[in-house]
């Protein structure tokens, strides 16, 4: 008899598939970290420290009960709380950690949308843009941006064609603000200490909307790419999700109602700064349901008329703050 056919004899069976999915997870990071001939990804924020994947590292480091468990005394599995601790410590994808949650009888997280379900949210979400009167974008969870309305290639002085020129993998509000070489960079990056706070302020919201998805591959796919783009990396390290954003030094300097300045080329009789703030809509129900339209209303009266000097005809009912 094997030592897993001993320890699953020995269990309570209301804990069986608990430690079944536990014992699997934890010997799948050892095979992963033995295979592996690269280092960790230095970007990536681990409370935990280096990990051994052990029995006995599990027990000491996150959950104590797990040898009574493997023995027979504990007749539960633990409460969700300590699942998602126990997910956190197994660098647990969606799919494993829904995995932990199932077999402790826990409700699952509800996965995001993809296939034809996001097509259609997208859909709708695009009928929404189509018809603001505001300069408007839609992203996926991933931050790439799914549609662009008119009136935000008007405010930065740029056409279709020269979106349609830009890389798809590039299209992603991150890229966009830390890569130069793209025709949006220069018209947000005339104040820098707006962009300093925009840039932060994006990338704090990136990593709250995507805190289970750390281990995904998109996610760690998409974060290796970026930090080849100047300044992303720094930014990336300091930027913390463990307080709110008014804690960030950038945060400091401005008001937190996330003021943008946009250099409006276009405007007459010379270039104007327009001064703006994110209207953030989630066509589901949660604060971080994707897919969301960005909208970008105007901060004051002077921003408000140079929108409508370049032919967007923002409404008198959107108050300034």
């Amino acid at each position: 008899m094997t030592a897993t056919s001993r320890t699953r004899q020995t269990v309570h069976p209301a804990c069986r598939d608990f430690v079944a999915v536990v014992e699997e997870l934890l010997e799948r990071r050892r095979r992963e970290a033995a295979q592996s001939d690269h280092p960790r990804p230095s970007w990536r924020q681990d409370d935990w420290g280096p990990r051994t994947w052990t029995r006995t590292e599990f027990e000491d480091m996150v959950y104590g009960s797990y040898k009574p468990m493997r023995q027979g005394r504990v007749t539960r599995p633990p409460r969700r709380e300590i699942v998602m601790d126990i997910a956190d410590y197994l660098n647990c994808s969606l799919e494993e950690r829904n995995r932990l949650l199932l077999a402790a009888r826990a409700t699952p997280i509800t996965p995001y949308l993809t296939g034809t379900k996001l097509e259609e949210a997208l859909e709708a979400a695009i009928g929404v843009v189509q018809n603001l009167p505001l300069p408007a974008i839609i992203i996926n969870r991933d931050w790439h941006i799914h549609y662009i309305n008119q009136h935000t290639l008007t405010l930065n002085g740029v056409t279709h064609e020269d979106v349609t020129a830009i890389p798809p993998p590039q299209l992603n509000i991150l890229h966009l603000l830390f890569d130069p070489a793209l025709p949006l960079q220069p018209h947000l990056i005339q104040s820098r200490e707006s962009w300093t706070r925009m840039a932060r302020q994006t990338i704090y919201g990136f990593k709250m909307a995507n805190l289970l998805c750390q281990f995904e591959p998109w996610y760690q796919d998409l974060i290796n790419q970026l930090m080849d783009l100047p300044e992303f990396e720094n930014h990336w390290r300091t930027v913390r999700v463990d307080a709110a954003f008014e804690s960030d030094p950038s945060a400091q300097t401005q008001p937190i109602s996330a003021i943008v300045e946009v250099a409006v080329s276009s405007a007459r009789p010379q270039p104007k700064r327009a001064r703006l703030r994110p209207l953030l809509i989630s066509v589901g129900y949660f604060q971080f349901d994707f897919p969301q339209i960005v909208a970008f209303l105007p901060a004051d009266d002077e921003s408000r008329f140079i929108l409508r000097e370049i032919g967007i005809p923002v409404p008198d009912t959107f108050p300034s703050p």
